[in-house]
């Protein structure tokens, strides 16, 4: 069976750019084509080519400087050959995108069916996170998808609790690409503290029982980590194509002009 068959896209893509390197087609220090580039050349999209660029940027073959480029920094035999082996055939912007539309609309019903005891619950996991603040950050991890968690559980409807489950472990917890990336990008002060904004404004929803701002708070959280992954690897300073917001933006131009 071919590799594009059991492996995601993204996977297959950083494989072959990996070869063009350790070919020799490109030298230590010098400048990758661009991500509009690489994918007419492997033909797919922006958003693919970011997700292969990450699984590179991890192994320590590129560095992405923003409004530069993308960058060989290493030579074959420096390279450490770090596992990012996908468990999943699920790449971290596709994760977003579909949290964002789930775990938006399981909010929303989850503000109608939220329990007092439950909404306590939430802010105790809340005011635990807050103290995790550039602290241990796999506590911080796991105090995340336990917020998470019992926003899912609250709606008392199994299908939801499962799918959101599944969202997570599939991916958050299983792929050496997000894993690696969650532990060296995505835990800094400035975005825990970000994190910690976001989840009080989903609890305040819930509070006040309001499906709307519950499913707009949630849609905005996952937004803000989504903008800030796109940061990470974003190498160029054109702007970016339809592909790149992976449907989401036709979706929030809809949410938005019916709210």
């Amino acid at each position: 069976m071919a590799l594009t068959d059991t492996k995601r896209r993204y996977y297959d893509i950083g494989l072959q750019i990996e070869e063009l390197l350790y070919s020799g087609v490109f030298k230590a220090g010098e400048r990758l084509p661009s991500e509009r580039e690489l994918s007419e050349r492997f033909e797919t999209s922006r958003a693919t080519i970011r997700e292969a660029i990450i699984m590179l940027e991890l192994k320590g073959l590129v560095t992405v400087r923003q409004g530069a480029g993308i960058f060989f920094i290493n030579s074959p035999e420096s390279v450490n050959q770090r596992s990012i082996t996908p468990k999943s055939d699920v790449g971290p912007f596709e994760l977003l995108q579909a949290r964002q539309i789930i775990e938006s609309n399981i909010a929303a019903f989850a503000a109608t069916q939220i329990k007092f005891n439950e909404l306590r619950e939430l802010k105790q996991v809340l005011q635990m996170q807050e103290n995790e603040i550039n602290g241990n950050s796999e506590k911080f991890e796991e105090l995340d998808q336990q917020f998470h968690r019992l926003i899912s559980e609250s709606t008392q409807n199994r299908v939801l609790i499962s799918q959101a489950s599944d969202m997570w472990s599939t991916v958050r917890t299983q792929n050496p690409l997000w894993n690696e990336l969650n532990h060296q990008f995505l835990h800094e002060e400035r975005l825990q503290s970000m994190w910690i904004s976001d989840h009080k404004r989903i609890l305040i929803a819930l509070q006040k029982r309001s499906p709307e701002d519950a499913k707009e708070a949630v849609w905005q959280h996952i937004e803000n980590s989504k903008q800030e992954l796109l940061k990470i690897v974003n190498s160029d300073n054109a702007e970016q194509d339809s592909d790149d917001y992976f449907f989401a933006l036709e979706y929030d131009a809809d949410y938005i002009e019916n709210h």
